[in-house]
């Protein structure tokens, strides 16, 4: 593991176990058994090793939804596939994404505005794939901006309240998401 890897990681460990606020460079550098100079020849603060951090989860998710927009499915094997992978992926780093959700964006500007700009990408993207399933007849009742809202709504739920708040297992996630969607989907068929 290299020297940038193992800084990383041990940021990742110690934000899980204390929380952002409550880790300082020391213990990062202390637990990774590296020195502060090792620590700052990667990064001028802890906020740019965070930001990467996070900037690292959206674009792992954005590309798993490129991956899916690319595949020439429906719209709905798109959809189903891409949340799926999103959240396995997603349940890997959920210690990190709390301290975001919970320690960061609601406290400090700049992490507001990271935010909303790769929820603007992923947004976009989701578009994407609604637009494929009206253009093709696959969806037939709402609006492609309707159907975005409910499907981010739906995951922002599962993924804040049910996996960072609730620590509901994967199996369980992916479960509930299929449910949702199964309803979500039967809905857009209006009776065919």
């Amino acid at each position: 593991m290299s020297t940038r890897e193992k800084i990383i990681q041990s940021a990742k460990e110690l934000f899980s176990k204390k929380g952002y606020n409550h880790t300082t460079v020391e213990d990062i550098v202390k637990h990774a058994g590296l020195s502060k100079g090792a620590f700052y020849f990667y990064f001028k603060s802890k906020d740019q090793l965070m930001e990467e951090l996070i900037n690292s989860m959206a674009e792992r998710t954005k590309e798993i939804m490129r991956r899916w927009l690319n595949k020439g499915l429906s719209a709905e094997e798109m959809i189903r596939g891409h949340i799926r992978d999103f959240l396995v992926e997603c349940y890997q780093d959920r210690h990190i994404a709390y301290v975001f959700f919970f320690e960061l964006l609601c406290n400090r500007e700049e992490f507001k505005r990271l935010h909303k700009r790769h929820m603007e990408d992923i947004v976009a993207l989701l578009t994407k794939m609604v637009e494929k399933g009206y253009k093709e007849d696959e969806f037939r009742c709402g609006s492609v901006r309707t159907l975005v809202n409910l499907i981010v709504g739906y995951m922002r739920l599962l993924y804040m309240e049910r996996l960072l708040l609730n620590n509901a297992g994967l199996e369980e996630i992916l479960q509930e998401a299929q449910e949702g969607l199964d309803v979500i989907f039967r809905g857009l068929k209006c009776g065919l």
